[in-house]
């Protein structure tokens, strides 16, 4: 991947980043958690917010 398409990705997040293994391990461990067992059947978007309309 160029630099230019790098940088033209991240420009299109709402949180003006790229994202990390973190934010995968993050999202994981939420989704592994107590917190997350009413949540079934969804696709989780890990984008930082790229997909969404503005």
């Amino acid at each position: 991947m160029t630099e230019e398409r790098r940088e033209w990705l991240i420009s299109q997040t709402f949180n003006g980043r790229a994202g990390t293994p973190g934010d995968v391990a993050a999202t994981v461990a939420f989704l592994a958690s107590p917190s997350a067992g009413h949540i079934t059947g969804q696709v989780i978007h890990l984008n930082g917010g790229a997909l969404l309309a503005r």
